[in-house]
């Protein structure tokens, strides 16, 4: 006897319904889709602990004639396709002809459905994937199907179910989906507790809105349509500062079909660039028409998935349309100052001399006070003082506050004790003597640059020795002084890197690649060898003899595993993209710390080296963390309830 048996149409439905029936989020994606293909605009869902004791889908589409009720629940049967050509031009969600079949396989199925023609509703009743019930019915247009104990005849399935309330949010996300993709049609979603999601029908923005609430909207920025050939890009895009831990809250569209796709989403990464820090993710929602002959979406029963006939052309029009709405909303945020109005320098060229005085508030005129407590200070000072006008701040005596207990950490010389009775003319001169000196260190110091113009704000100081404190016009600047002293590292290592020679390796090293990498390593070997790198093939294998002198001494494995890394992106590769990472280390050591105390002169002179010829800030570190922000005068007002 022969040991091939032919499956019963029962037993191969439930086998399949494994596929495309995973649980009751499941169930409720594939039924709402089929609204949608019937030209549903609005689409009611209800659910019942979870959707395992009940799902309900009602909408107003087309409806299903009579005659083909019994026809729709039988595999593979479906309206959409008739042939394998089809699928070139296909613009419905389904096709396969999988789903109902599947669904009443594994559960119990009321569906009741009107059409236009103003004929009477059919109704049929399915236990199992078997007909128990065909009749009238009473119904205006459209259709609405029950479906009720789910898996009740397959319990090794039921029980890898979870709890109805995870099941229930399970339901919510994939909604959330659908209502981004198809924002125009009125959705909403209900279990016992009430309305979970409604989205009444509208723009894009509407549905982002309902789903993730207006708060998140502004935030993001629209992504205005461009086209790439005859690729469409369009959607919502995360501000640079807006991030999330994981990639749960980018959703693709294509066609209209929401799918998981990396080539699109490694082109988004890409083009937020240094925006981005380590471990976070833009949000976004991109919608992308695109011809249908180009893009394949059978390739799994979910219809999850997609392959692309040239995924390099996706990939540019994804990125660029991203980039350019990056640029665009970005450009007009710097953090800068201007430049045009120098600090006076001495004949010698210095910036600071014995007559010269910062112009910030909070620092005292040297002259000012050696000519108060020594009448025969050089008259220099009086003409210095003549020529410029320095702002005065009232000072306050705090001894008091100290009491002799807790007198300021690190103080080479204390403002306040000029005002102080009790100190001696000696203590005062000897103490604007070290102040001096210790100026003079500062501006001595090789560690800033001495022709560097100064910018027109006002030094506050520095709080926790990390975040320098700067005032102009009605704002308030916080800069991480580490974060962006890194920063400009970063770029004078990039500007000024430069391979000069390659250096072969004591032991090559081997690498063996699966296809993909393989295929990869083959496409960008020319610009490898560019950049000073000597690889040969020997069998299956790549050996590497020699390498640009900075990656010699690095780890091959991390090398190479970034490397392949970057085969999404299928675009033209860098050294110093593919170095990054070291080039941001030796930026970060040779930075200045977090934590490290400044005086006022080395906080001007650090901000002088911060700014670029046109006066702005950085605003990042090249790891994507923010290295200024600004508060504003209203935002002090509004702290204050001084404005609401």
């Amino acid at each position: 006897m022969g040991k091939i048996n032919i499956l019963q149409p029962n037993v191969f439905n439930m086998l399949e319904a494994g596929e495309v029936v995973e649980r009751p989020s499941s169930v409720v994606k594939e039924l709402v889709e089929n609204s949608l293909d019937a030209g549903a605009t609005e689409v009611y869902i209800d659910i019942e602990l979870g959707g395992t004791r009940k799902i309900q889908v009602s909408d107003n589409g087309i409806g299903i004639a009579r005659e083909d009720l019994r026809s729709a629940f039988l595999p593979h049967a479906t309206s959409k396709l008739s042939s394998i050509s089809d699928l070139d031009s296909l613009a419905t969600l389904g096709f396969r002809g999988e789903a109902l079949a599947s669904i009443a396989s594994v559960s119990n199925v009321t569906l009741v459905s009107a059409q236009k023609s103003g004929n009477m509703a059919a109704k049929i009743v399915l236990n199992g994937g078997t007909v128990v019930l065909e009749s009238e019915a009473s119904r205006n247009e459209g259709t609405i199907i029950t479906v009720e104990n789910l898996f009740f005849n397959t319990p090794a399935r039921l029980k890898f179910l979870k709890k109805p309330q995870s099941e229930s949010r399970y339901v919510l996300d994939t909604i959330r989906m659908l209502v981004l993709a198809n924002p125009s049609v009125s959705i909403t979603l209900r279990d016992e507790s009430g309305v979970l999601l409604s989205n009444e029908g509208g723009s894009l923005a509407d549905a982002i809105c309902a789903v993730y609430g207006a708060k998140t909207l502004d935030r993001m920025h629209e992504i205005m349509p461009v086209s790439s050939g005859n690729i469409k890009v369009g959607g919502y895009i995360s501000a640079c500062d807006f991030t999330k831990p994981n990639r749960t809250y980018q959703t693709v569209i294509i066609n209209g079909r929401v799918v998981q796709d990396a080539t699109v989403q490694t082109a988004v990464e890409k083009a937020y660039g240094d925006y981005l820090m380590k471990r976070s993710y833009p949000m976004f929602v991109l919608d992308i028409i695109m011809p249908f002959d180009e893009v394949d979406a059978n390739v799994h029963p979910s219809k999850t998935e997609v392959r692309f006939l040239d995924g390099h052309k996706v990939f540019g029009a994804v990125y660029h349309a991203v980039l350019n709405t990056i640029n665009k909303n970005i450009k007009d945020i710097t953090y800068g100052f201007s430049c045009e109005n120098p600090l006076p320098t001495s004949p010698s060229g210095s910036v600071y001399d014995g007559n010269a005085v910062s112009h910030s508030d909070n620092t005292l005129n040297l002259n000012r006070i050696a000519g108060t407590l020594n009448p025969s200070a050089p008259v220099a000072a009086e003409r210095a003082e003549a020529r410029i006008e320095y702002p005065v701040q009232q000072r306050i005596d705090t001894s008091a506050f100290y009491q002799g207990k807790t007198a300021p950490k690190n103080a080479v010389y204390n403002e306040f004790a000029f005002l102080s009775s009790d100190v001696t003319l000696k203590d005062r001169q000897l103490s604007a003597k070290m102040e001096i000196d210790n100026r003079s260190e500062c501006v001595n110091s090789s560690n800033f640059d001495e022709d560097a113009r100064v910018f027109d704000g006002k030094i506050i100081g520095q709080a926790f020795s990390t975040y320098l404190l700067v005032e102009r016009d009605d704002a308030i600047y916080i800069i991480d002084q580490h974060a962006a002293h890194e920063r400009i590292l970063y770029d004078r290592i990039v500007a000024g890197f430069d391979v000069k020679y390659s250096q072969s390796l004591v032991m090559p090293y081997k690498l063996v690649l699966t296809g993909s990498e393989e295929e990869y390593l083959d496409g960008i070997m020319p610009q490898l060898e560019a950049f000073g790198f000597e690889i040969e093939k020997n069998g299956a294998a790549y050996i590497i003899n020699a390498v640009p002198a900075p990656v010699a001494d690095m780890n091959f494995e991390k090398f190479f595993g970034e490397l392949f890394e970057n085969r999404l992106s299928q675009g033209e590769i860098t050294l110093v993209g593919l170095l990054k990472e070291r080039l941001c280390q030796q930026a970060c050591k040779a930075a200045i710390k977090g934590g490290e105390p400044l005086s006022r002169i080395q906080i001007e002179r650090v901000i002088k080296n911060y700014v670029d010829e046109s006066g702005n800030l950085p605003a990042k570190c090249p790891h994507g963390r923010p290295a200024v922000a600004a508060v504003t005068k209203r935002d002090f007002e509004k702290l204050f309830k001084r404005v609401l």
